[in-house]
């Protein structure tokens, strides 16, 4: 629901784990694509003119995309909302892309800006001076929660891998579509894990 993400939930959920160095990954989900996208640059305005569950609209469209509150300036409860138009995830894409199951995986770029529409991105010097209209997840709430977990983790100079996965979309109850989905989920994240290991064995032998 919007106003849970207004009141700071995601900040709120994940910053006890940032403070106390107790976790090594984080990637969020969710479900909506013809493929896995695993999405580069998350965007800090929401445009999507879909409500959420409470059937509430975040009140920004592709032509004048919003800001959630707290975002736009002054920190919210001490939380420091305020961010850049665009983050970019550090998931290790490489060997994720490479896993072989049902479905293709895509290191998705596209964004949306006013002032260009929509194109690929190459990187963040690309993107700066735009205005976002949809990051890479979109601009809905599933792009909102990876802006705000990978905007956290950069004002707390925390360095580990984040990043969110949209996985294929479901129409109704789908049993064994589930379960190819679920099947590849894991394996994608299995492969970041496995480079997460290998880069601290590495650094340990340094």
């Amino acid at each position: 629901r919007f106003s849970d993400f207004d009141n700071g939930l995601i900040e709120g959920l994940v910053k006890p784990f940032f403070t106390d160095d107790s976790i090594d990954m984080v990637i969020t989900i969710s479900m909506g694509r013809d493929r896995f996208d695993l999405e580069r640059f998350p965007g800090r305005r929401r445009s999507a003119e879909t409500p959420d569950n409470c059937r509430v609209y975040c009140g920004g469209t592709s032509q004048a995309p919003v800001i959630a509150p707290g975002l736009e300036g002054p920190d919210l409860e001490g939380l420091g909302l305020e961010g850049p138009e665009f983050v970019e995830f550090s998931l290790p894409v490489a060997e994720m892309c490479r896993v072989k199951s049902d479905y293709s995986i895509a290191d998705n770029r596209e964004v949306e800006t006013l002032e260009r529409g929509l194109f690929e991105a190459t990187g963040l010097e690309e993107l700066l001076g735009q205005t976002a209209v949809q990051g890479s997840g979109g601009g809905y709430l599933s792009n909102e929660i990876s802006y705000r977990v990978i905007r956290l983790a950069r004002e707390m100079n925390l360095q580990i891998p984040l990043g969110h996965i949209h996985t294929p979309k479901l129409v109704g109850y789908e049993a064994e579509t589930i379960s190819r989905i679920t099947d590849q989920t894991i394996l994608l994240v299995e492969s970041a894990i496995h480079v997460l290991a290998k880069t601290r064995v590495i650094e340990a032998t340094k």
